[in-house]
């Protein structure tokens, strides 16, 4: 991922691809910088905390209502579990979808919170909050840094710093969750569903018109779009850029629908990340293209090479200040059309669709 790319059609649309993001010193965000050259290979300095996991295990909690903050929250039992290696227990309320989880996690479900526990029975409890870890710099050399901003990769070097030990991963360390289908050719699957449908909703006509778009450009495709929960279901819909309505599906069915897609487009919520984490049976995923109108998008996103993002000028300027409109107040409705998802053009969607995908 990179912080200012160009547009697959110039005035078109922000668009971001996903992977690694290095850039010149002058275009990084405001973030914190490593105090170790993590890419030269170095270490952070030793604490001795990575013992005292060790001796009495570990234990996290995760907000229950959220899907995005547990699959992403997730990478932080990633890195204590690579420190560890001891069998993780789940108790919580997506008993289906964890059994789906690369982690060796034994299920249990339950009402509240996500529980995960791993080790003793005096294992240290670990907090696992989006807004504390900053944007991590990584000095490359004089001239350019490399922007560790995805929420995944953040709690990963939060811990790993903790824990005074270096940690295996260099990148995306949330977990995959397993899908035993394999690709569909030309299957575009649009996740409708979000948390903030007044404010984080490019709405199915939106969908549909994207859908209209691609396949004026594309022969061969297919088009299915899960939708919110208050949506009726017709009956599914055939020819050239017709979407048919899955419904409201539950993440733990989801994970087969996307894996079933070569393309995903969705609301910037957790289903899109989700998305982007399906694994296939050959270890491959979809692309998938997040829309982007109120949160950061190089912070609320899995890091992975896979997930890229459209986004509106408000995003932009929220990713490179590291601002969150809920922790800092920040009214969006004041920056007008610059934060609206509707004004992203349709035909450029489909553009940076098409590019995700390698179509053109």
């Amino acid at each position: 991922m990179t912080i200012a790319p160009a547009a697959p059609e110039p005035g078109s649309v922000l668009f971001v691809r996903g992977g690694d993001q290095i850039v010149a010193r002058e275009q990084a965000p405001l973030g914190q910088r490593l105090p170790y050259r993590r890419s030269a290979g170095d270490a952070p300095a030793p604490t001795g905390w990575d013992r005292d996991v060790l001796r009495r295990g570990w234990h996290l909690t995760l907000p229950g209502d959220s899907l995005g903050d547990t699959l992403l929250g997730l990478a932080a039992a990633v890195a204590l579990h690579s420190v560890t290696g001891y069998e993780i227990t789940y108790r919580g309320p997506r008993a289906d979808l964890m059994r789906h989880c690369g982690l060796p996690v034994t299920v249990f479900g339950a009402a509240g919170n996500h529980v995960l526990t791993s080790g003793g029975h005096a294992s240290l409890d670990i907090p696992v909050v989006a807004e504390g870890p900053p944007t991590w710099l990584d000095v490359l050399d004089d001239e350019v840094v490399q922007v560790h901003a995805a929420l995944p990769m953040r709690y990963y070097l939060a811990l790993e710093q903790r824990l005074g030990v270096r940690l295996p991963l260099d990148a995306a360390p949330a977990p995959a969750w397993l899908a035993t289908g394999a690709a569909r050719p030309g299957r575009v699957v649009f996740v409708g569903a979000t948390s903030r449908p007044d404010r984080k909703d490019y709405g199915t006509a939106g969908f549909r018109e994207i859908a209209a778009h691609l396949a004026a450009r594309r022969l061969g495709l297919s088009f299915a779009m899960i939708t919110p929960l208050d949506t009726p279901t017709p009956a599914a819909a055939s020819g050239d850029g017709e979407v048919e309505m899955l419904g409201a599906l539950d993440a733990a069915d989801a994970i087969e629908a996307f894996a079933a897609a070569e393309l995903v487009i969705g609301n910037d919520t957790g289903l899109s990340h989700l998305a982007a984490l399906a694994m296939r049976a050959d270890r491959t995923g979809p692309h998938v293209l997040g829309l982007y109108a109120r949160h950061s998008h190089t912070k609320w996103t899995t890091g992975r090479r896979n997930h890229h993002a459209v986004a509106t000028p408000f995003t932009m300027a929220l990713s490179a200040a590291d601002r969150c409109p809920v922790r800092d107040q920040l009214d969006d409705t004041i920056w007008g059309t610059a934060a609206a998802i509707g004004a992203l053009p349709a035909a450029g969607i489909a553009d940076a669709a098409g590019v995700a995908a390698g179509w053109w």
